[in-house]
């Protein structure tokens, strides 16, 4: 579907595995979904919600950026927040679609739109993999979206995605209440992945906490993002097992400890 262009959208609830699993909630589809489950230089939009709301929200955006950019886009949950209730405001409907040239509309004009992905010359081929990665670069530049939770004098940033970002809001709160200058960075795009912001944060921050439920994947795109000075902790839980606020506070106070003990 990337490789013909075909816009569509994916939604990947994630639960623990591998293999059989269960259905409680985990993040370990990251790798997967983010850096590409398949062959090929191809990549997909990914967005990560962190309510019901955003669920909502963030699968109308899905569709919205699938049909700009002609490319598969995942809404990419934990099962926390897919069995999640909450209220959500629907926003009125879109009572007219906007024509596509190169779709088949069941019309004459339209008979000869043939939309593959096969190029068996290797030097056309080359040509679409050079058109596509245009493409993803439009993407990067233009599309990356995160959420800021009391950055402005952070000097310890956490990192989370889905309900781990709630769990850290809340841990957040904790640490500052014991005088702890934490902040929180949510990515709301994991691809593409909000990595300049975080550059720009490294430059005034002591440390990174990325909480993940998985043995750690995201983590791997926030070392890359940071100064190679610039500690970048992890901290994860797997099987269906959510951490609580408090935990993930310890994790804060515990990291801010030897950060502060090394400043001083």
């Amino acid at each position: 579907m990337a490789g013909a262009e075909l816009p569509a959208v994916i939604v990947d609830i994630m639960r623990g595995g591998p293999g059989l699993g269960n259905i409680a909630p985990e993040q370990g589809d990251y790798f997967q979904i983010v850096k590409g489950g398949g062959h090929g230089n191809y990549r997909v939009i990914v967005l990560a919600p962190n309510s019901a709301q955003e669920m909502c929200d963030l699968t109308l955006l899905a569709f919205e950026l699938a049909d700009k950019y002609r490319n598969p886009a995942v809404v990419l949950a934990d099962g926390f927040i897919g069995q999640m209730m909450e209220p959500v405001n629907f926003p009125d409907p879109i009572s007219t679609l906007p024509e596509k040239s190169w779709a088949v509309q069941g019309t004459p004009e339209s008979r000869d739109n043939l939309i593959t992905s096969i190029e068996l010359v290797p030097e056309e081929l080359e040509a679409h993999v050079r058109h596509l990665q245009m493409k993803y670069e439009t993407i990067v530049s233009r599309e990356a979206r995160y959420e800021g939770y009391r950055l402005e004098d952070a000097q310890l940033v956490t990192i989370g995605y889905g309900i781990v970002s709630r769990l850290l809001r809340t841990a957040v709160d904790m640490a500052r209440d014991q005088g702890i200058p934490a902040g929180l960075f949510r990515p709301i795009t994991l691809w593409p992945f909000p990595s300049r912001k975080i550059s720009e944060l490294a430059d005034s921050t002591y440390g990174f906490l990325v909480c993940e439920l998985s043995t750690g994947q995201m983590v791997e795109d926030v070392r890359l993002a940071v100064h190679d000075w610039v500690p970048v902790e992890f901290y994860g839980r797997t099987g269906g097992v959510v951490p609580t606020a408090e935990e993930l506070f310890q994790q804060i106070a515990r990291l801010w400890k030897e950060i502060d003990g090394f400043e001083s």
